[in-house]
């Protein structure tokens, strides 16, 4: 009850969420060029991930006028996220593992993943209510967790279905590959695990990813508008920028260990370690085989443990010459502490059957309770609490007003002034893109306007 209660405010406070930024630019860019043209148009200026433009323009609520639609979107991924992580915790444990894993125990120990992360995620607006950057991350990050899904049903699974799962995980793949550069890269140590692991007789259906993911990544790397969006996000005149090939491997460690030292962070990886190790030893308890790796097993379980979690770092590090935009490190972070579990749960496999008094205290699940407990006391949690009881009504009541406001001033083709959360003045980023949007003369924010009235 304790984890939903954690869980509770966040999904909450989607009822509330209100298009932003890149949801309108989205919009109106579909309007100029059209629903296919302007798949073509991004492709060539700014992105090749074209699964992920698909979505933020073919499929955006904003497009088509419905701005509630953006809270549809952002509790139905939710939704998705939480039934992903459950699906790949029973499909890892129940099929490549043979150990005892019911959906309940997968629901609740992907709900202690979700609190966790809730808790200290860098930035939850951008992950999980701001429409498109839950395109960009949330998306491309469910589908690397179904494609691991279904390419261990592929490997271990029914025979007679293998190949049906392999077909089936092609789509996931691509969605993770060409969504966005991050799981890109990210798959690469599943992809290499899954290929040193999997049967012989199943190494066919290997290839067939092989073969997939890199035609649909090589398309997606290719695009024009990829090399544009890196020189804008990083241009020559960066002093560092000639010289990062020589500072990447110390400048991405570094920023590694500023991410690991925020305190909410440290200590939800410290209690996904405790979780983990809870319920390796919970396994052991109930006679379940044991999993023993191999030297070379473990050896290649770090590297793609490290891999994992440092490859995001080493990107960013060369595009932008700096940390993992915040945006990106809520995805990060969520999959450390998914494969921080996982290798806390393999290491409990490991360690000696008659355990001293700190591992029965581990055990026993005490530890991990108390030092979730605290987090639940600190981190983003009761903030969201605060929000949804303070502040979240207003919000959307002025909100809706605005826009509002700006269908009548489009209507009227009127003059209006804001009072809320726009640059002041009229020349703002945030006021142009309110302008091309509700196709409106001028936007402009006035500490002294009126609150606007309520929508009838």
């Amino acid at each position: 009850m304790s984890l939903l209660l954690a869980l509770a405010p966040f999904v909450a406070l989607m009822a509330y969420t209100q298009p932003f930024f890149d949801d309108f630019r989205n919009a109106y860019w579909t309007r100029e060029h059209g629903l296919w043209g302007v798949q073509q148009w991004l492709f060539q200026t700014w992105t090749g991930r074209f699964t992920s433009t698909f979505f933020m323009t073919v499929l955006n609520p904003v497009t088509y006028g419905w701005l509630g639609g953006v809270k549809v979107v952002a509790a139905g991924l939710f939704v998705g996220l939480w039934a992903s992580l459950a699906h790949l915790l029973r499909v890892l444990f129940g099929t490549l593992l043979r150990v005892a894993f019911s959906w309940s125990m997968a629901f609740w120990c992907s709900a202690v993943l979700l609190a966790l992360f809730c808790n200290a995620a860098p930035a939850p607006f951008s992950f999980l209510y701001w429409f498109c950057g839950a395109v960009a991350y949330q998306i491309p990050f469910i589908g690397l967790l179904n494609f691991t899904a279904l390419a261990v049903l592929a490997g271990w699974g029914p025979a007679e279905k293998q190949w049906r799962y392999a077909g089936w995980a092609c789509v996931p793949l691509l969605l993770a590959l060409v969504g966005n550069e991050l799981t890109l890269l990210q798959a690469l140590p599943v992809l290499a695990l899954l290929g040193y692991a999997m049967p012989a007789a199943a190494r066919p259906k290997w290839w067939l990813w092989a073969v997939v993911g890199g035609a649909a990544a090589a398309l997606a790397l290719a695009a024009p508008g990829n090399w544009a969006r890196a020189q804008a996000m990083a241009p020559p005149t960066d002093p560092l920028h000639a010289y990062r090939w020589l500072v990447l491997g110390p400048r991405s460690l570094y920023s590694a260990l500023l991410f690991m030292a925020r305190p909410m962070v440290a200590f939800s990886v410290a209690a996904a370690v405790l979780s983990g190790l809870w319920l390796g030893y919970r396994h052991r308890g109930t006679g379940a085989g044991l999993v023993r790796l191999s030297r070379r097993g473990w050896l290649l379980v770090l590297a793609a443990f490290g891999a994992l979690n440092g490859l995001g770092f080493v990107l960013f590090r060369y595009v932008v010459v700096g940390p993992p935009l915040t945006r990106a490190q809520n995805e990060m972070l969520l999959v450390l502490l998914l494969s921080v579990a996982a290798l806390a749960w393999l290491v409990a496999q490991q360690l000696p059957r008659h355990p001293g008094r700190a591992t029965r205290c581990l055990r026993s699940g005490t530890l991990a309770v108390a030092l979730m407990a605290g987090l639940f006391g600190t981190g983003h949690v009761p903030e969201a609490w605060r929000e949804l009881l303070t502040s979240a009504k207003p919000f959307d009541a002025q909100m809706k007003a605005r826009f509002a406001a700006l269908r009548a001033a489009h209507a009227a083709s009127t003059f209006i002034d804001f009072d809320i959360d726009l640059t002041p003045g009229c020349d703002g980023t945030i006021n142009g893109v309110m302008e091309r949007y509700f196709e409106v003369p001028r936007v402009c924010c006035s500490p002294e306007a009126p609150s606007l009235p309520a929508p009838k």
